[in-house]
């Protein structure tokens, strides 16, 4: 098994460059922006459909592997994070930061969560609807959302007003959330090891 763990994770770091690569190219082939008549367009989009399949089978088994091996699990760190534990001061190290990584990885998705729910809302409405003379209104709202259509039908206002200023959520997508997510645990554990190593 271990031969294999080793052959997985090999051959995920290679095909992820080439994966990104034809990606980009897919992508660009879809939006018309390279010359889909080219001889070498239809081959390369191809062989981005290809890597595409070959890079999520490959992410499926190393996820899964990720989760169910320990040792697997460690042998990752040592190649992400270029550090190997030799003696008891960097395992001690190396506890520390990833508890490090824990704690900030918390608290940026609380960060999120929070970005994601709450909205403010800063409009002006006609004087003939003033409220004690005053035309300026802010509406702050929670929108708790567990599926993507969980979205509540609203009446049509029937209120003409005038946005000064409206936020519904964060304006990324949850692909974008993951991939920052991904990113800063590996950036966050990297920094702390540097910096505890020090």
């Amino acid at each position: 098994m271990k031969r294999f763990d080793s052959l997985l994770l090999r051959a995920f770091l290679y095909v992820l460059p080439l994966f990104i690569l034809l990606a980009v190219f897919a992508y660009l082939y879809s939006t018309g922006a390279v010359d889909r008549n080219a001889p070498y367009a239809k081959f390369l989009n191809s062989l981005g459909g290809l890597a595409i399949a070959l890079e999520m089978a490959l992410s499926l088994c190393l996820s899964f592997r990720l989760l169910i091996s320990a040792p697997f699990r460690d042998h990752v760190i040592a190649r992400i994070t270029l550090i190997r534990e030799r003696d008891e001061r960097e395992a001690h190290l190396t506890g520390k930061a990833a508890r490090t990584t824990f704690v900030t990885s918390l608290a940026l998705l609380i960060l999120l969560f929070c970005l994601s729910c709450f909205q403010v809302s800063l409009y002006r409405v006609p004087p003939e609807k003033a409220v004690d003379g005053k035309t300026g209104m802010i509406t702050l709202g929670l929108g708790l959302h567990f599926l993507n259509d969980g979205k509540l039908e609203r009446p049509e206002e029937t209120i003409q007003k005038k946005d000064i200023f409206s936020y519904q959520g964060l304006p990324v997508s949850s692909t974008s959330v993951i991939l920052l997510l991904i990113a800063w645990q590996i950036i966050s554990y990297n920094y702390s090891m540097r910096r505890l190593m020090k």
